[in-house]
């Protein structure tokens, strides 16, 4: 099993972060299914800076949680927490989103980055959201675990190859009272 640590993200993981998010689009011609959504094309650096510099202000003022699983000195997978709609009368709704690389799934990462995330979360956000490929049965198994409940299926979401795949809309309550 690969050791790694749970951290904060720092401004100077940027190379890591856009490395394993380009490595995705190697990975998707191997395996089309891959439970990530991607633009047609690779972004350009630039696109990616502005990405980045937008992500970790949004971390510093307060409407992003933002953490790394970083191994052998790298960040090679991260979580976060996006305010939905900042100043509206959805932010207190959370949106996760998370991305490990290859080489360090199944290995617990995954896991501990949500369940840092989420500890971050609590008295910020009152209900985290998320979307995850209908057929992506291992992540959709850890959500539940870690208490998501389902409360949709967007079929067709996603059309990549000319073929359509579903998300499944999942939603954790942090611990107030809410309608069911």
């Amino acid at each position: 099993m690969k050791e790694f640590v749970i951290r904060d993200i720092r401004f100077g993981d940027f190379e890591d972060i856009i490395d394993t998010y380009y490595s995705y689009y190697g990975e998707i011609k191997e395996n089309p299914e891959l439970g990530i959504t991607l633009f047609r094309e690779t972004p350009n650096l630039g696109s990616e800076v502005d990405w980045f510099r937008d992500l970790y202000k949004e971390k510093l003022n307060g409407n992003r949680i933002v953490v790394v699983a970083e191994a052998d000195g790298k960040a090679v997978g991260m979580c976060e927490i996006a305010r939905n709609r900042p100043g509206s009368e959805e932010d207190h709704i959370g949106r996760l989103g998370i991305a490990v690389r290859r080489e360090y799934r199944s290995n617990g990462a995954g896991k501990r980055l949500i369940e840092e995330a989420l500890r971050q979360s609590k008295g910020k956000f009152e209900q985290i959201i998320l979307e995850v490929f209908e057929d992506n049965v291992v992540a959709t198994k850890l959500y539940e675990k870690m208490g998501f409940r389902e409360y949709g299926l967007l079929k067709n979401a996603i059309k990549r190859n000319g073929k359509y795949m579903g998300h499944r809309l999942m939603y954790l309550n942090m611990g107030h009272k809410a309608k069911e």
